[in-house]
């Protein structure tokens, strides 16, 4: 059988603090009787915490900035949609068009690191390639 003293020591403690419904708080106390939730200096970080785990924040971290008024005007779109402001026919046009924007735009991506590698690794060919490309397409042939 433990001990008395030994039993407070390895035992949990809830947190002291009362929740804004005026229920106890059922967090594990860490530090002072009260949860990381209620330590009175942890609201800031609570806060950066929140704002960086957010889906927006994630999405923008992803979305290349050339892709944000692409994602706007879809949006803008969506919502006179639902307004009725906007026909859906004329949406799933723009939808199109986005979409086609985007393939653009992820395509020079691709062929830039494709580029990119075969500088680096590949004895630059398809550089080689484009130029000749780029020098046909000047000259108008």
């Amino acid at each position: 059988m433990k001990s008395e003293s030994t039993a407070l020591t390895t035992e949990r403690l809830r947190c002291s603090a009362i929740r804004k419904d005026g229920q106890p708080c059922r967090g594990w106390a860490i530090k002072d009787g009260l949860c990381v939730g209620h330590q009175p200096n942890s609201l800031e970080a609570r806060r950066k915490g929140g704002y960086h785990s957010s889906k927006k924040h994630r999405l923008d971290a992803m979305l290349p900035l050339r892709l944000r008024p692409v994602l706007e005007l879809l949006e803008n779109a969506l919502a006179e949609v639902h307004e009725g402001k906007l026909k859906p026919s004329e949406a799933t046009a723009i939808a199109s068009l986005a979409g086609a924007i985007v393939k653009t735009i992820e395509a020079g991506v691709f062929e830039q690191r494709l580029l990119e590698l075969e500088e680096r690794f590949g004895g630059g060919r398809l550089l080689k390639l484009r130029r000749e490309e780029e020098v046909t397409l000047a000259s108008g042939e």
